[in-house]
């Protein structure tokens, strides 16, 4: 394994998150340089898999039910939902999956983005392997932060793996409403 020279910042991140983007921002306005480890998108699980889509998809079904229950406009909601159409408005909001707009703000305010997996690698250090299998070592002189967020895990159930059940990211990410 071939590491680079370690670089050196105030502050490391570890998680491109709500937290750790909302840390970036608030060291990046105090002065201070900052590098942000992400392996997946910024904006990370609340972005793209989580809050952001789950409202886009439950939004418009609890729009018609209200809608249903209104004098006066009650009998003009009909049909089905158009699933195609609710589809698209979750794309846009996650972006289709694509985080340039987070990347953008990160080079606007001039903090610096590695991606890949990063790992506590001593005092104030950490280790990133890209993608590419580069090695990075990055250097914190304040303090290196950890907010990596969560990830969901289907527990070990007799019989539940058969009947293969969705975490938020299938359901928020479906491309078709599932089947009755």
């Amino acid at each position: 394994m071939t590491v680079s020279e370690a670089v050196e910042y105030d502050v490391v991140v570890l998680g491109g998150g709500p937290a750790g983007e909302n840390i970036v921002d608030r060291t990046r306005a105090a002065g201070l340089t900052t590098a942000l480890v992400e392996a997946e998108l910024v904006g990370g699980e609340c972005s793209y898999w989580a809050c952001i889509p789950s409202k886009a998809l439950l939004r418009p079904a609890l729009a018609r039910a209200d809608a249903r229950r209104v004098p006066g406009l009650a009998g003009s909601v009909q049909g089905p939902l158009d699933t195609a159409a609710v589809l698209a408005h979750r794309d846009y909001w996650t972006s289709s999956w694509k985080d340039d707009g987070q990347v953008d703000w990160l080079d606007s305010i001039g903090a610096h983005l590695y991606r890949g997996h990063g790992r506590l690698y001593g005092v104030r250090k950490v280790a990133v392997t890209s993608p590419e299998g580069e090695h990075h070592v990055l250097s914190a002189r304040h303090a290196v932060v950890v907010a990596t967020g969560t990830r969901a895990v289907i527990p070990d159930v007799p019989g539940l793996a058969g009947a293969r059940p969705w975490t938020s990211r299938e359901a928020t990410s479906a491309q078709h409403a599932p089947g009755r």
